[in-house]
């Protein structure tokens, strides 16, 4: 009997911390039968929950008469380490360059500031990323503002949380060429295409437009290789990688500044547009400013990344 007590005031303490977190000190707490109504559960168990709350001092309450009882202060903080059931999960791409490193490091740095964990995997593909998260298998995605937008057009249930703004995912995209003596893509080339990808795939279409091209299907992340290999004869990628890897032996020409270009390089974040718990939670925490400073450091070699 207990078991089961603490079992049902647990439950209600967790879930009446999820609501409390979406509200705004200052304003009004919903009355008991509110709650109780929404849990399906008695009002004993509410009532013990929210004493919990006050008794940890995780909440202040002050009563206002026929206004009602106000919420004066909410430790949201100490809320958010009830609601979360473990770490929480974030997917971005392969850390292969300092861009990515850096990245890397200031999420967690900032997770680790705020004392939540968080468990991030690295999956190649914005498309399969931005999957898991509409999944709802990951709680967020780090994925190029274009990609983002294209995935929202094409109907997905996601939404940009954060913009990071431009050069924060990556500082340009080049043309790698196979033939040193190439400096355009020309008719009855063949082309290395990545339909996985969003960016890869839209900026290689606009490039190849009105050309009369041979499409072949490389993951994004063996385009070198099969240039080198002479597989194909160009393919469009991230200069990062050909800076951070010394790869200047390559041929390769820059991309001519586009709306597309930019918006590829430019990070975002996003997350299910249902999840609004996860969303306030996350606001506090992923700071924009302290990641692209932890993310400079580690790009001009002062702090070691780690993720």
């Amino acid at each position: 009997m207990q078991e089961e007590f603490l079992n049902k005031t647990g439950k209600a303490i967790q879930q009446l911390s999820g609501d409390l977190i979406l509200l705004a000190e200052g304003s009004r707490m919903p009355v008991i039968s509110e709650f109780q109504e929404k849990y399906g559960m008695s009002r004993g168990t509410v009532q013990n929950a929210l004493n919990y709350l006050k008794e940890e001092q995780m909440i202040h309450t002050v009563s206002q008469g026929r206004q009602g009882t106000i919420l004066t202060t909410i430790d949201y903080q100490r809320l958010q380490k009830i609601v979360i059931e473990g770490p929480i999960r974030g997917t971005m791409p392969l850390p292969y360059s300092k861009t990515y490193e850096g990245f890397a490091t200031g999420l967690y740095e900032v997770f680790q500031r705020a004392e939540i964990p968080l468990s991030m995997a690295y999956v190649r593909g914005s498309k399969d990323r931005m999957d898991l998260t509409s999944e709802k298998t990951m709680h967020f995605s780090i994925v190029s503002k274009l990609a983002a937008l294209q995935a929202i057009e094409a109907g997905s249930e996601l939404e940009i949380f954060k913009d990071f703004g431009p050069r924060s995912y990556l500082s340009n995209h080049v043309m790698i060429f196979s033939n040193p003596k190439s400096a355009k893509i020309e008719d009855h080339m063949r082309v290395g295409i990545d339909h996985n990808s969003y960016d890869q795939q839209i900026l290689t279409e606009n490039a190849t437009a009105g050309k009369k091209v041979e499409f072949i299907e490389v993951p994004s992340h063996q385009l070198i290789y099969s240039l080198e290999q002479g597989m194909i004869d160009v393919g469009i990628w991230n200069y990062d990688e050909i800076k951070d890897r010394k790869l200047d032996h390559l041929n390769y020409q820059f991309l001519e500044g586009s709306v597309e270009d930019d918006l590829s390089s430019t990070a975002v974040c996003v997350l299910h547009k249902d999840n609004l718990l996860l969303k306030k939670i996350l606001m506090s925490v992923i700071e924009e400013t302290k990641i692209l400073s932890v993310q400079k450091q580690v790009i001009e070699g002062k702090m070691i990344p780690h993720y």
